[in-house]
């Protein structure tokens, strides 16, 4: 980019209004027009100080002030970039912190949207599940002025949310979706032992007629699959019904081949991959999901109810999980509130 390609206008050399304000909104200008568009690369301090005739400091303070407001980012070697080019500074932000938006996240977001009154603007973004992701985008967004709730999906794992988590004031921060154990922070969460036990507990009548139970996931474990899986092993145990836990590789060709379900079998399967290899196993073995063998799928899909066999699913009310959470971010009233889970009875049971 030839360095006076974009036209920074001028200051008010007379004016009352400092000139880094000045500057900073004539950026913020460019960007609400469409002249600098999302990943922009801005003109450096040193073109800006030559454009304007001013000093750095001046420059610095008005990228600064960009970047508190959330609207610029920098890079380590000190160029800043377009971040955000929904600039809703009249608002009051909510950041919804999530791991990814799946389906059902997207659930949580819509009952949070739907939820608050006039006067808030969601930004949502994910951290992947990334711990060190989940800490650096926080630490962006806490002590903007703008952001009065900073709403956080936990990593699956938790490795290192609580020790990092316990030393922070819960303030405008909120738990979603997943609870720190051992943190009394404020949180709206599905209990993934108990809330499955008493989820399966609920239709024991129609699960009872299996003669095993299959939890099926990736060979993979963490803080959230040991609670599903004491949740299952308790409703096993309680109806009678050997239990196990069935691992599969991770992608599509090497999982293949690895699934064999048996007459009267019941899965309760964590992943989609799984289920339509699941699916596809029963194909071959002409077994019937429903008449044959059960399928339960965690977490309702938008295509679960839908599928030729339409899947039953072990589910919480995720869209209600985002009205709670807008009541905390309204009214701060909320502390610790578990949202109930039910099993959603469909023909693969």
């Amino acid at each position: 980019m030839d360095k006076y390609v974009i036209d920074l206008g001028r200051i008010n050399e007379d004016g009352t209004e400092p000139k880094y304000v000045q500057i900073s909104n004539r950026i913020r200008e460019l960007i609400v027009g469409g002249e600098l568009s999302l990943g922009d690369r801005l003109p450096s301090i040193n073109q800006v100080i030559e454009w304007f005739s001013v000093s750095r400091d001046t420059v610095v303070k008005a990228y600064q002030d960009l970047k508190n407001r959330g609207i610029v980012e920098s890079s380590p070697c000190k160029a800043y970039f377009v971040r955000n080019v929904f600039i809703q500074e009249n608002l009051k932000h909510v950041v919804f912190l999530a791991d990814e938006m799946t389906p059902y996240k997207e659930k949580i977001y819509h009952g949070l949207v739907d939820s608050l009154p006039a006067g808030y603007f969601v930004d949502p973004v994910c951290h992947g599940n990334s711990f060190d992701l989940l800490q650096v985008a926080y630490e962006r967004y806490r002590d903007n002025p703008n952001v009065v709730a900073v709403l956080v999906i936990p990593t699956s794992s938790q490795n290192n949310d609580a020790e990092y988590f316990q030393y922070v004031n819960p303030g405008k921060l909120l738990f979603v979706d997943r609870k720190i154990e051992g943190l009394r922070h404020p949180s709206v969460f599905q209990d993934f032992t108990e809330g499955f036990y008493q989820g399966l507990m609920a239709e024991r009548d129609i699960l009872a007629r299996y003669e095993r139970l299959t939890f099926l996931t990736r060979y993979c474990t963490d803080a959230i699959i040991e609670q599903m899986k004491e949740g299952l092993t308790r409703f096993a145990d309680t109806v009678g019904m050997p239990f196990r836990h069935l691992q599969t590789p991770f992608t599509e060709r090497a999982i293949r081949g690895k699934i064999e379900p048996s007459a009267d079998e019941l899965f309760v399967i964590l992943d989609d991959l799984l289920l339509l290899e699941t699916l596809s196993a029963c194909k071959s073995r002409n077994l019937i999901p429903g008449r044959d063998v059960g399928i339960i799928v965690i977490n309702d899909g938008p295509y679960f109810e839908h599928l030729p066999i339409p899947v039953s699913v072990l589910t919480t009310d995720f869209y209600q999980m985002g009205v709670t959470a807008a009541s905390f971010v309204t009214t701060g009233r909320v502390n610790c509130e578990v949202i109930p889970t039910k099993l959603i009875v469909r023909a693969s049971t």
